[in-house]
């Protein structure tokens, strides 16, 4: 009975654990980069350099936001892997999890590659100067496009991660329900 209630209580802190990280990943959302206009015609290069230097701030803070969602995925695979630990100790079969945590880790790994790739781009900052000013638009467009789409994808690989982590959990615990015990009739 104990036995059964620790680990509904740690597979429950898993599946809490990556639910929580799902959520985080969710709310990081990315916007547009490139500007529409409602009339024809080219707008005027101020209100061009305007819209690239809030796209580059932008950029800025959605570099900041995605590796604290790196590092919280981290650290959640870190309190997983002592659970699964905890699990094999008790005789579970915790093979399923110890592989989807390991494709976790090696999807966690792509994601941060790819977020170091847009941090190069932005730290480069081609087309802007040290204060994120437009120096040059064609150049400054090329960075905020790049960085944006190197940023998209890790955010994409790391919300897979988390899905398909979510999913083992699940599976577990259906696979490790306790059993029902049999009520007795009067």
């Amino acid at each position: 009975m104990i036995t059964k209630t620790i680990t509904t209580k740690i597979t429950s802190l898993i599946v809490t654990g990556f639910a929580a990280c799902a959520i985080a990943l969710a709310g990081f959302v990315t916007a547009p980069v490139s500007a529409a206009y409602a009339q024809e015609g080219t707008p005027p290069q101020g209100d061009i350099n305007a819209r690239l230097e809030k796209a580059f701030q932008k950029l800025q803070e959605r570099l900041e936001t995605q590796q604290g969602n790196i590092d919280k995925a981290r650290s959640g695979a870190d309190k997983a892997q002592s659970l699964i630990d905890e699990l094999k100790a008790k005789g579970k079969d915790t093979s399923a999890l110890e592989a989807a945590l390991a494709t976790f880790n090696a999807q966690i790994d792509e994601a941060q590659a790819k977020h170091d790739e847009a941090q190069g781009i932005v730290d480069a900052h081609a087309g802007f100067d040290d204060s994120g000013k437009v120096t040059d638009a064609d150049q400054a467009k090329a960075t905020v496009e790049s960085a944006g789409a190197a940023l998209r994808e890790a955010r994409q690989t790391l919300r897979d991660a988390t899905k398909a982590l979510g999913k083992a959990v699940r599976d577990f615990r259906k696979a490790n329900r306790p059993d029902k015990p049999a009520t007795q009739q009067p």
